[in-house]
């Protein structure tokens, strides 16, 4: 099986006879797997699969930009002489996230009234529906659906338009309840007051985690900015208001949109610490409606739209709306899903719209580019290689809602997709690689990333062969954190020679399957 893998990866026929003589005279599959988990064959492999081989990679040559270098020998030195890794400038996920202490005050005070203890399997149900959730199917995808449905039972039938009716008519009902069980009927959420209640408890501690570790990225790499006022749209129970109070106190004005009048009231109920009667908001400027405002009229530091696409009854209305959300923004747009394969395709659909109407560059939607997760502006090389969504997961400590005292439970994943959208074009200076999928073992780290040129690359860093700065951060970075290195340039000797795979990967693995049999049999 790995033999046919890395035969489809990277080898020309030639080579691959080879390494099958070396397979079947070694027998350590220790061996074999050290040898093609080095970073230089996994360099080569990925730079053949390239065209052109455009863009940079992370080498044995490659480190820390001199910037986080400094920052690293200057700020994260202990006493000892040793460099403190943890918190290096590509972490961006955060290790853990809890409800704020006004927050859970205001919770207590809410389940006093109401408690929650005999509805828990109703929340389980709430938030595994919501999870679940997938957008409507489009008329052009209910066709497609029909055409398989129905030339599969034909197949199994072999029924021909020749029959009489009677068949037909019980073929027709065959093919209705066949796709009544396969496709997914999409309606809209109605949140009544009850409703609202069992999304507060399910749904508040992720939803908060989520948000605070988006706002955190912007935070963390955007230091200098300073938003004066913030749009949510979808704004539930107001979770997106609390996460963006504790990065930001710069911000004079909280407008929040959502249709619900019972999830306003509720969210209003969080600000005045659970008492209706207080008049005073622990957060101030916070505004609640329920309807969009002017898109041409209204503009804010920070638009965010917490899983609303998967609401909209049609494609034309979720463009529509990201047309609106993107004419309100002044610097940054926030667009979050669930973590699934449904959620990943409503964002990747959105970026592309904001992109490919941002190239046209007009006065009524000004250019932008995205900011996170993507290192780049090009189509996701995890979907297009690989096939697969590209999520991000949060750690979250979640509170127990049946005790009296709100303790807290074991440590949450809550998965989710989302991307950062930036007004303006992309800085000059140069993107850090996205962690995608890190593997940590003793001396060495494998770590799968997004690179700025669009490609996938997956690098086994050692402690050996890598700059000491670089294998230490490796070592403290989790999925969604930034590796903050200078990326090698591939030069044009680099390239002659990896156009040329049969020859250069030839000579190297006959020396090295030499090199691996003679310290086997030593």
């Amino acid at each position: 099986k790995m033999a046919a893998t890395i035969r489809q990866k990277m080898f020309p026929g030639a080579v691959y006879s080879t390494f099958i003589k070396f397979i079947n005279n070694t027998r350590c599959h220790r061996d074999v797997y050290r040898y093609f988990s080095s970073s230089r064959v996994c360099t080569v492999a990925d730079a053949a699969t390239d065209d052109n081989t455009a863009g940079s990679k992370i080498t044995t040559e490659s480190c820390v930009d001199k910037s986080t270098a400094d920052i690293l020998e200057q700020h994260h030195r202990g006493k000892s002489g040793h460099i403190n890794y943890h918190k290096h400038p590509g972490v961006m996920i955060e290790k853990s996230t809890q409800l704020p202490a006004p927050l859970i005050k205001a919770l207590q005070i809410l389940l006093e009234k109401y408690p929650v203890a005999t509805h828990s399997a109703k929340v389980v149900k709430l938030v595994r529906y919501l999870n679940q959730r997938q957008p409507p199917v489009t008329k052009k995808e209910l066709a497609e659906k029909t055409r398989i449905v129905e030339s599969k039972l034909r197949e199994n039938e072999n029924i021909n338009e020749e029959e009489n009716e009677a068949a037909m008519e019980k073929h027709k009902k065959k093919v209705i309840n066949r796709l009544r069980h396969s496709i997914y009927h999409w309606k809209p959420i109605q949140y009544d007051a009850f409703t609202s209640y069992i999304y507060l408890i399910g749904r508040i501690a992720s939803d908060y985690s989520i948000l605070l570790q988006i706002f955190t990225e912007i935070s963390k790499r955007d230091v200098d900015f300073k938003p004066t006022s913030i749009f949510h749209y979808g704004s539930k129970v107001g979770s997106g208001i609390w996460a963006a109070d504790k990065l930001w106190r710069t911000i004079g004005e909280h407008y929040c949109v959502e249709e619900s009048g019972h999830m306003n009231t509720l969210a209003q109920l969080l600000l005045q610490d659970g008492n209706q009667q207080q008049l005073v908001s622990c957060i101030s400027g916070v505004h609640f409606r329920q309807f969009l405002p002017s898109s041409a009229e209204h503009k804010f530091s920070v638009v965010v739209s917490a899983y609303m696409l998967m609401e909209q009854p049609s494609p034309a209305d979720r463009l529509q709306l990201l047309h609106d959300l993107w004419t309100m923004t002044d610097n940054y747009l926030l667009l979050v899903e669930t973590g699934t394969g449904a959620g990943f395709n409503l964002i990747n659909e959105a970026k592309e719209f904001i992109l490919q109407n941002s190239q046209r560059q007009s006065e009524q939607f000004l250019p932008g580019h995205v900011f996170a997760p993507c290192p780049h502006d090009k189509s996701c090389p995890k979907l297009r290689e690989k096939n697969q969504p590209c999520l991000t997961e949060s750690v979250l400590r979640n509170v127990d809602f049946t005790s009296q005292k709100l303790s807290e439970q074991k440590s949450k994943h809550a998965r989710y997709s989302y991307v950062i959208l930036k007004k303006g074009p992309r800085a000059q200076d140069t993107e850090w690689p996205r962690v995608l999928h890190p593997i940590k073992s003793d001396r060495h780290v494998h770590v799968h990333m997004c690179l700025p040129c669009g490609n996938l690359q997956h690098v086994v860093i050692t402690k050996g062969k890598f700059d000491k700065h670089l294998y230490g951060c490796a070592g403290h970075v989790e999925q969604g954190d930034r590796l903050p290195v200078s990326l090698s340039q591939l030069t044009t000797t680099t390239s002659s020679t990896e156009q040329q795979p049969d020859t250069s990967i030839s000579a190297t693995s006959d020396n090295d399957f030499d090199n691996v049999n003679s310290n086997r049999r030593q």
